[in-house]
């Protein structure tokens, strides 16, 4: 089986993790405790069942038997501790660290893992079922050896990666629930989606996956391939650092968000091809994309007003990374949102980046302003608890500290009541929306070139567990 994409992995360490094409591709590596479904339920994986005491404070998991290592040794309880407490340790920056605060001891002995939280986390089982919380071979993680050769229990072993080439991955004969039918995964590198196209219609590729909804819809389908769309949970945004120059100021941050026309984002960059949206993605929590705002998304005359008022009349520049290569849409967002922003004297200075050095750069919160496509969940708090809650550990990129965001978060995760969380996470919306922390744009679809006769099913999450059906 070849995957075509325009990207490459930017690392081996599932717990650091943040570039979707290393997030898909190391999923199929390493197996995590819980995991989901295609329609987002959570289901057992290294885990074979767990139970939560009646006060929320205590989860314990049975783990599975006759797993294995790839590179043969047997999969045990240490292995999970030794993974759960390297993510806890702040030292190690691992994405899912804030996710997992509230575990404050590992217990673990004869297939049993039991965490004792600081209290109820509603959260808690979706963040274990993460990539980001990827269960390491304690063997591994003692030799320092993560980020050089990865070894999991997941239905891919690790063979090769050529950088900026391809990434070859084997069906794990080993692998708990059987291993695959496909023997070898080889992910290419093909910088052009144009390209990708050209080379399913020639056989070269069984699965292409694209990011351009032009290029997708000039594709459609043919007798070689067939064209399948996947709405995700994903969200475009334009994130701000609230943490330097006019953006440290509320009010403009506001204009920033007033003055920009979401639809005209959608239509310029993504072909029509999108939703605009709110802060949260989540399917059980629907709420008004706007309601929040001081203003009608587009209004440049309240935005041009908001900035005077500020102290800003004659607007400012601001340093804006743009990715290249994960997604095709990004310099077009970037350049509509440069006009857009022109119009109230705010100039975006567009600095186009390769996956590598723009998640570097996202990470050091080396910017003013930052395109961006974040990853959506299933549940709100693990959104947006590692951008906004104390010691997040994504509080860097976030570029604000805001108490009350921290406190609804930390409100809506440990309410057990499904109404009282409805409220907390609508409030929460609004709030993110008021602080205009960032601009959110829209949800887009994933799109998929799908060879005749290959059997592949797309998920909202954007991973490709269907490659590893037995």
């Amino acid at each position: 089986m070849v995957v075509a994409r325009t990207g490459d992995i930017d690392q081996l360490d599932p717990q650091k993790a943040t570039a979707f094409q290393t997030v898909e591709t190391l999923s199929l590596v390493y197996g995590r405790l819980v995991a989901l479904d295609q329609d987002g339920k959570l289901v057992p994986d290294l885990a074979s069942k767990w139970s939560t005491s009646a006060d929320g404070k205590t989860l314990s998991f049975t783990l599975r038997s006759g797993v294995s290592w790839q590179d043969g040794d047997p999969f045990t309880a240490a292995d999970v501790k030794a993974s759960l407490e390297r993510i806890l340790d702040e030292k190690t920056a691992a994405v899912a660290r804030s996710n997992l605060s509230s575990i404050t001891k590992i217990d673990a002995a004869d297939g049993t893992v039991t965490l004792t939280l600081s209290g109820p986390s509603t959260a808690l089982l979706y963040s274990l079922a993460s990539v980001n919380a990827a269960i390491l071979h304690d063997k591994d993680i003692q030799a320092n050896t993560i980020a050089k050769t990865p070894d999991g229990t997941g239905p891919f072993s690790w063979k090769s990666w050529a950088q900026g080439q391809q990434v070859v991955l084997a069906a794990n004969p080993s692998y708990w629930a059987g291993a695959p039918k496909i023997g070898t995964v080889q992910f290419r590198v093909i910088p052009a989606e144009s390209s990708i196209v050209s080379g399913m219609k020639a056989g070269a590729f069984q699965i292409g996956l694209l990011s351009d909804p032009t290029v997708a819809d000039n594709a459609g389908s043919s007798d070689r391939f067939q064209l399948v769309k996947q709405p995700t949970l994903a969200y475009h945004a334009l994130m701000l650092n609230g943490r330097r120059g006019p953006l440290q100021k509320l009010e403009v941050r506001q204009a920033i968000a007033c003055a920009v026309d979401r639809d005209q984002v959608v239509k310029t960059a993504a072909n029509g091809d999108g939703t605009v949206t709110g802060p949260i993605t989540s399917p059980g929590f629907s709420y008004s994309p706007t309601e929040g705002l001081p203003c009608t998304p587009g209004d440049t005359a309240a935005a041009k007003k908001m900035l005077a008022d500020a102290g800003y009349p004659d607007g400012f520049s601001l340093h804006t990374i743009v990715e290249t290569g994960e997604y095709a849409t990004a310099v077009a967002e970037g350049q509509n949102l440069q006009a857009q922003l022109k119009a109230i004297g705010v100039t975006l200075d567009l600095q186009q980046l390769t996956t590598d050095p723009y998640v570097k750069a996202w990470l050091a919160a080396d910017f003013d302003a930052a395109v961006a496509l974040n990853g959506g969940s299933y549940d709100p708090y693990l959104m947006y608890g590692r951008y906004f809650t104390q010691g997040g550990s994504l509080s860097g990129p976030a570029g604000l500290e805001s108490p009350t965001l921290a406190s609804l978060l930390v409100k809506g995760n440990t309410s057990t009541d499904d109404a009282q969380r409805q409220t907390t996470y609508r409030d929460l919306q609004q709030e993110l929306l008021k602080e205009s922390p960032w601009v959110w744009l829209f949800r887009s679809q994933d799109f998929y070139l799908v060879g005749s006769g290959v059997s592949f099913t797309p998920r909202a999450d954007g991973l490709l567990s269907s490659l590893a059906a037995s």
